[in-house]
């Protein structure tokens, strides 16, 4: 993988040939954001994956989740590492950076240098993620109007997740010590329902797939997340959720082979069902 470091500013003047795999390290503000990009010369649309949960044990970042499906999956690839990780023990940022830096907004700034340079329509970019890195999709859609996110056991609401993790992450980003003690100038940053307020942007499209066995994802972030959506007489008409009952698979995201047949299904527009 050959490797590309340039200040945003610079992003218009990378010379990326299609099928091959770079690495590029995008300077914002001070900050190194590493993502990987691999383009097919035959297909407009972009697949833009997030990643889950890291061992920090087996990898250290920057981490490429699924970049091995790369030559599987039928549209142009951009793999996107989260920040929040670097120089911890973390497994999940949920792409926070911190209070100076939002990852999220950042990223978004380079995605849309880099798109800009393939002008690629924001229709036929599409967001992937599970779990962590279904809230990332989820938020990218926020901050990207047109655009499709096909996520997977997402959180919607990060300060509802396993307490251990998400007090790891306030303390690491934000100083904070306990979930009660968030500002609430944050809360758009680690809520959908709030970002979708702040943004006044709603998702286009939204894929959500959602294991029915998982109580904890139900109860804490589906449940939540529609129940603000009415209380908020937010209309998401693009939102198709997607049940299955698998009680092994947990939290886990649907295997290799499934999803990667949704995903086909929906770059390929055969799961359009929007009213």
């Amino acid at each position: 993988m050959e490797r590309i470091s340039a200040d945003i500013n610079e992003i218009s003047n990378l010379n990326l040939s299609f099928n091959t795999e770079y690495e590029l390290v995008i300077e914002v503000n001070g900050i190194e954001y590493y993502l990987m990009v691999y383009l097919k010369e035959l297909n407009n649309k972009f697949l833009i994956l997030s990643n889950g949960a890291v061992d920090p044990k087996k990898k250290t970042p920057p981490v490429y989740m699924r970049s091995s499906w790369v030559n599987q999956i039928e549209a142009s690839c951009i793999y996107i590492d989260d920040p929040t990780l670097h120089s911890t023990d973390m497994r999940l940022g949920w792409g926070q950076g911190n209070r100076e830096n939002f990852a999220l907004e950042n990223i978004s700034v380079i995605l849309k240098r880099l798109l800009e340079c393939f002008n690629v329509q924001y229709n036929n970019i599409y967001f992937y993620g599970s779990s962590a890195g279904g809230f990332m999709s989820l938020y990218y859609s926020i901050l990207f109007p047109g655009t499709t996110a096909i996520v997977n056991n997402p959180q919607t609401k990060v300060l509802n997740y396993i307490p251990s993790y998400v007090k790891k992450m306030l303390k690491n980003s934000y100083g904070i010590n306990e979930i009660n003690n968030v500002d609430e100038e944050l809360i758009y940053r680690l809520d959908i329902n709030e970002a979708i307020k702040k943004y006044n942007v709603i998702p286009n499209k939204v894929y959500y797939l959602q294991n029915s066995l998982c109580e904890n994802d139900i109860n804490q972030h589906l449940n939540p997340f529609l129940n603000d959506l009415e209380k908020d007489n937010i209309e998401m008409t693009g939102l198709n959720i997607i049940s299955y009952f698998k009680e092994s698979l947990g939290h886990n995201p649907l295997p290799q082979r499934i999803t990667l047949q949704y995903i086909h299904l929906i770059l390929q527009n055969e799961l359009d069902m929007n009213l």
